[in-house]
C-alpha cells in the first residue's frame, strides 16, 4: 500500500463534512466520532495514488492549483511535494505529482472497449462492481478479471489486454487537458497483459509494475506475465516479451533494454537474466476449409501452442477464448455465422510466449440435407430411415404424388431419423424428399426425391404359383 501524506488543512474540514458538520469554531466532537471518522477516511486516503500534470509553456504552480484542486494551500504545497526548489522555474515538460485527495474530481484513466466471462473492478473504498463494456475506469482503481478476458483503451490510444487470473491497479496517468497523455502507470500483481502503445510524436510512456520488475516503453508491443510471491515463500517472477520496439525493464538496480523477438525473466531481488529469444510465429495452413477448423505448422521446439480466438477487429484484441494445446490443429464448435480473428503462438519450455500469427477466420456451418436410405410402402403406411446429420435438430419431410412435388399430401417435421407415416389415401405410390433444420433457424437443402411403390403382396403370390407350375410341368 502506498503512504500519502495528507495536509491537515485538507483533511480536518473532510474529516467534518465526512461526519456531517461543518468544522466551526466553538463545536467539538466526541473522540469516539473523531476517532471513528478519522479512521475512515485515511482507509480511503492511504490507498489513493498522485494524479500526474505534465508543464506546458506558460503554465505555473498557481494557475494549475486553481484549475484542478480544491485544497487552498495547494500552490503553497505542491511544491514541496515534489521536492522542487524554485517553483518559479519550473521547465516545459517536467512531470509533477498531485495528491488525488487534493483533486476536484476523479481523473478517468481508461476506457474498458471490451469484457468477456467474469471481471470486475473496484475503488478503494468500495466493495468490487461487475466490469461493462463502455465503462469508464479512474486513477487508483483496480481491475480484477477471473474468467475470461478484458481490454482497456487510454485517452492517447494505448490499449491493455488483460487473460484471465490476472489485477491491474491504474496508478497514475498524466494530463489530459493536453492533446495527449505523456506517461501511464499500472500495477500488475499477477496475471498476463499485452500492451500496445502507439507510435506518434510525442512519445507516451507505458510502465508495467510488478512485484519483481518494471517494463517501461515508448510506442512499441510487449506483454507481461506477473507471479506473485508464495506463500512458502517462492519469490515473484516476471516475465516479459517483446513483439515490437523495445522495452526496458528494470529490477535490483539492473536495468536491460530489450529488443523486439526477445524476453526476459526478473525475480523479486534477483538480477535480471540475459535475452532469450522467442520462437518464430506458426505458419497457418490456409487450404484448410473446414467450418470452424484451423491447422499450422510450428517450430520443433515448440511446447505447447497458445490459440486465441477473437472478435473481427483488427484495432484491438477483443479476445474471446484462449486454449492450450499440443496438438497443430483445432477445430472451433458453437461459433456464430459471422468472421473472427485467430492468432497462435508457440511457448517454449521456459514458459516464453513466442511471436504472433493472426488470420481471419469465417465461419459458416454447413447444413447438410439427409439422405434417405431406406423406405417402404405397404398398405398406406410410410417407412423412412435416413442417417443423423451434423448440426441437424429436427427434419421435414414433405410426401406428394408427384416428383416436381405440385400435390403434396404430407409435410411432417420430426425430431429422429426415422419416420412412420400412414397416409390416408392409401396410395400405391408416392415421392418423398427431406430437409434438415437447425434450431437457429438454419435450413438446409432438399434431398433428391425419392420414388416409393407400395408392395403388392398379390402380385407376389400369383408370381410364386406360376414359378411353381412351371417347375411342375417340368
Amino acid at each position: 500500500m502506498r503512504t500519502i501524506t495528507i495536509p491537515s488543512k485538507i483533511l480536518i474540514p473532510r474529516l467534518f463534512a465526512a461526519l456531517g458538520g461543518r468544522a466551526r469554531s466553538g463545536r467539538s466532537l466526541s473522540c469516539r466520532a473523531m476517532l471513528i471518522g478519522l479512521i475512515s477516511l485515511l482507509s480511503v486516503e492511504a490507498m489513493a495514488s498522485d494524479w500526474r500534470y505534465t508543464f506546458r509553456p506558460g503554465d505555473n504552480i498557481w494557475a494549475i492549483c486553481a484549475e484542478y484542486t480544491f485544497y487552498d494551500n495547494c500552490w503553497r504545497e505542491l511544491a514541496a511535494h515534489n521536492n522542487i526548489a524554485e517553483p518559479s522555474k519550473i521547465p516545459t515538460g517536467y512531470v509533477i505529482k498531485i495528491p488525488s485527495p487534493w483533486l476536484k474530481q476523479a481523473r478517468v484513466a481508461a476506457e474498458v472497449i471490451y469484457v468477456a466471462g467474469a471481471a470486475s473492478y473496484a475503488s478503494p473504498d468500495k466493495l468490487p462492481e461487475e466490469l461493462t463494456i463502455g465503462q469508464s475506469i479512474l486513477v487508483g482503481q483496480r481491475i480484477t478479471v477471473n474468467e475470461g478476458s478484458a481490454t482497456l483503451r487510454f485517452a492517447d490510444g494505448a490499449t491493455i489486454v488483460m487473460s484471465a487470473n490476472s489485477e491491474l491497479l491504474i496508478d497514475s496517468v498524466s494530463a489530459f487537458k493536453q492533446s495527449r497523455s505523456q506517461s501511464v502507470q499500472v500495477s500488475l500483481p499477477r496475471g498476463e497483459v499485452k500492451v500496445t502503445v502507439p507510435k506518434r510524436s510525442p512519445k507516451a510512456q507505458f510502465r508495467v509494475k510488478t512485484p519483481a520488475a518494471v517494463a517501461a516503453v515508448r510506442g512499441t508491443q510487449f506483454r507481461v506475465n506477473s507471479a506473485s510471491p508464495a506463500a512458502d515463500g517462492q519469490a515473484g517472477e516476471m516475465r516479459s516479451e517483446v513483439l515490437e520496439g523495445v522495452v526496458d525493464v528494470e529490477s535490483a538496480g539492473d536495468s536491460r533494454g530489450v529488443e523486439a523477438g526477445f524476453g526476459l525473466k526478473a525475480a523479486v531481488g534477483e538480477q535480471l537474466s540475459d535475452p532469450t529469444q522467442l520462437l518464430d510465429a506458426p505458419t497457418w495452413n490456409l487450404k484448410c476449409t473446414d467450418p470452424g477448423y484451423v491447422e499450422w505448422e510450428g517450430s520443433p521446439d515448440t511446447a505447447e501452442f497458445k490459440l486465441v480466438l477473437m472478435e473481427d477487429d483488427t484495432t484491438a484484441d477483443r479476445i474471446i477464448s484462449t486454449v492450450s494445446l499440443t496438438a497443430s490443429n483445432y477445430t472451433f464448435k458453437d461459433l456464430d455465422e459471422r468472421c473472427y480473428q485467430v492468432k497462435i503462438n508457440s511457448v517454449d519450455g521456459q514458459g516464453f510466449n513466442g511471436l504472433e500469427s493472426q488470420r481471419q477466420l469465417c465461419y459458416q456451418r454447413i447444413l447438410l440435407a439427409p439422405y434417405l436410405s431406406d423406405s417402404k410402402l405397404a398398405r398406406g403406411q410410410l417407412l423412412l430411415d435416413w442417417g443423423q446429420v451434423e448440426h441437424a435438430d429436427s427434419y421435414r419431410v414433405d410426401i406428394s404424388t408427384d416428383e416436381d412435388f405440385n400435390r403434396i399430401i404430407s409435410s411432417t417435421v420430426v425430431d429422429s431419423d426415422t419416420l412412420s407415416l400412414a397416409l390416408d389415401s392409401k396410395p400405391k405410390s408416392v415421392y418423398v424428399r427431406a430437409q434438415s433444420l437447425a434450431a437457429d433457424g438454419a435450413v438446409s437443402e432438399y434431398s433428391e426425391p425419392v420414388y416409393v411403390e407400395q408392395k403388392n403382396n398379390r402380385n407376389v403370390l400369383v408370381g410364386i404359383l406360376a414359378a411353381i407350375l412351371v417347375f411342375a410341368a417340368l
